[in-house]
């Protein structure tokens, strides 16, 4: 009985295996007759390999095809002196934001002094590369779906398209008068401004363009992307190599010829040594791959039964704070750059004062005196209020996440100061509520061993012994509390009250419309009520998620009911 047992689950451990084979299977054998297919993702952007409409490879195969020379992508600066004739190669960027060390910089300067070329094409500097190349304010700047530019002998225009749509972009252009080099020799126009231009050092030169987003794929395939492109071309010297500089924009590993073509380009056929099938080869882990399947199913199964709000805190009427933050998150996330969540905070930051106070400060010309006429009508410190607008300036800053912390800080100072916005005295509208659910990891080892438990249990049963039964009780008993434990948040906050849930049974309820002092510990949260209760919430059987949200309603607490 023993040995047919065994038999059986490897059997169904088999089958489900084998399933699996075939999935994976067909899917490789599909993919050598058919065409490669490329998705349509509009997050990434300047990838050199990838083919989704934000990435640059469209633009390094026709400079592939223009240099003669090899290309690399230098990923760690410390790698350039592997790569052979460094001192005389082009250093070419294509990103949103430019950085390097000084010295790293330096030296690029210096090779092209000697003879190397040298592009840069970004939306942002570091400040410490600003200040060599310009003077403040060096950047003229639009909001608008299309860019009409000067490319070669000719005026064209260039779209900005998301997905389907075509949408408005920031789009830049150099100030004449701010940058230091006097001698530049500008070659395409836009706005009435240079968007690229190139200063002359001894034997080499040094090319900025401040449009990047007209080397994505999307734009190279078009006509007018296309020409400007060529004009690109032509400045790149054919017989020298070309350096990229990815470690502008991160430290990764070591450099690599971007000429090589990769494994599975079309019409290269190659052994299949997947992850999925190494697993399915080896006994142990394909036994190990489908308990791991049916783990998560459990999670799925339990997971579902959970509710829980995004972000904590809502009021009666429609809270524009939390709008904000919902905004910021979806830029971030789209963009994965603080830069563009700033100018958003900037538009949104001017567009208050516009309503509230009747100043416009997006016109850049002007800005100078409607920040002085706020001044003399909001009643709010004059330095702050000048801090607040150069700290919204991007090139005046070195914007991360800290910075967008201090910078969001200020502006919810002077909302609260001149009355634009108050403070709520609830922490959820009344059809609201958020539950402070507990980690999964306990929970889940729980019900794994209480499983094992009863499928041990069952299987003495099957032998016809009694003992059995001492197993299977227990694993029932356990699966219900580790289920109870899974589904059951610790506590769950509404409008008016607080429902306590007790670790295996039982809940309790409390009133938030008291005075209630708390008191932060290292395992738990203490909450003493006017009504002489008392209750608490241990912080280490919580969720990431929950941990911020309790956080969140202690400061509630001693903000308005302590």
């Amino acid at each position: 009985m023993n040995r047919k047992v065994i038999i059986s689950f490897l059997a169904f451990a088999l089958l489900i295996g084998l399933l699996v084979w075939i999935m994976d299977g067909s899917e490789t054998m599909a993919s050598k007759h058919r065409p490669k297919q490329y998705s349509s993702d509009w997050k990434k952007t300047y990838d050199l390999k990838d083919r989704n409409p934000r990435n640059i490879s469209f633009f390094m195969d026709l400079l592939d095809v223009h240099v003669k020379d090899s290309i690399y992508n230098l990923k760690h600066w410390s790698d350039l002196e592997k790569i052979p004739n460094h001192q005389e190669a082009t250093y070419l960027f294509i990103g949103d934001e430019f950085g390097l060390g000084d010295n790293s910089y330096d030296s690029i300067m210096h090779y092209a002094d000697s003879g190397a070329t040298v592009f840069i094409s970004f939306n942002h500097l570091t400040s410490n590369l600003y200040r060599k190349h310009f003077d403040e304010n060096a950047f003229y700047w639009d909001y608008s779906k299309v860019l009409f530019a000067w490319i070669g002998d000719t005026t064209l225009s260039f779209y900005h398209v998301y997905e389907n749509d075509t949408i408005n972009e920031d789009w830049y252009s150099f100030s004449e008068t701010e940058i230091l080099d006097t001698n530049y020799r500008s070659y395409m126009f836009a706005m009435k401004h240079p968007i690229a231009f190139y200063e002359q050092h001894n034997k080499g030169r040094v090319h900025f363009h401040s449009v990047p987003d007209l080397f994505e794929n999307y734009q190279v395939i078009q006509p007018n992307g296309y020409a400007h492109t060529r004009i690109i071309l032509n400045k790149i010297p054919k017989d020298k190599p070309v350096i990229f500089l990815t470690c502008g924009i991160n430290n990764s590993s070591q450099a690599q010829i971007i000429s090589d073509e990769d494994a599975d380009s079309d019409g290269a056929e190659k052994e299949d040594t997947s992850l999925i099938q190494f697993i399915l080869k080896n006994p142990a882990l394909r036994l190990s791959f489908l308990l791991l399947i049916l783990l998560l199913l459990l999670y799925v199964f339990f997971r579902a039964k959970r509710k829980e709000e995004i972000l904590p805190g809502y009021t009666e009427k429609r809270n524009m704070s939390l709008a904000f933050v919902e905004t910021l998150s979806s830029i971030y996330i789209s963009r994965n750059s603080p830069i563009g969540v700033l100018q958003v905070m900037r538009k949104n930051f001017y567009a208050t004062i516009n309503k509230h106070f009747y100043i416009d400060l997006s016109k850049k010309g002007s800005l100078e005196q409607n920040l002085e006429k706020l001044i003399a009508k909001v009643p709010y410190d004059s330095e702050k209020i000048v801090d607040i607008v150069q700290s919204l300036d991007p090139r005046k800053n070195d914007v991360n996440n800290k910075h967008l912390g201090l910078v969001y800080n200020k502006i919810r100072e002077f909302y609260l100061a001149t009355g634009i916005v108050h403070p709520t005295e609830k922490f959820v509208a009344s059809d609201k509520e958020i539950s402070l659910n507990k980690s999964l990891i306990a929970g889940s080892l729980i019900l794994l061993n209480s499983i094992l438990i009863l499928i041990r249990g069952l299987y003495l049963l099957t032998l016809g012994g009694g003992v059995g039964m001492a197993l299977v009780m227990p694993g029932i008993i356990l699966i219900y509390f580790a289920s109870r434990y899974i589904r059951i948040p610790a506590a769950t906050i509404r409008a008016h009250e607080i429902v306590v849930y007790g670790l295996l049974i039982g809940k309790r309820t409390y009133s938030l419309d008291q005075t209630i002092r708390c008191r932060v510990e290292k395992t738990h949260v203490v909450f003493e009520c006017e009504d002489g209760n008392i209750f608490s919430i241990r912080r280490t059987v919580l969720s990431k998620r929950a941990k911020s949200a309790l956080n969140q309603f202690v400061e509630f607490i001693k903000l308005h009911k302590s």
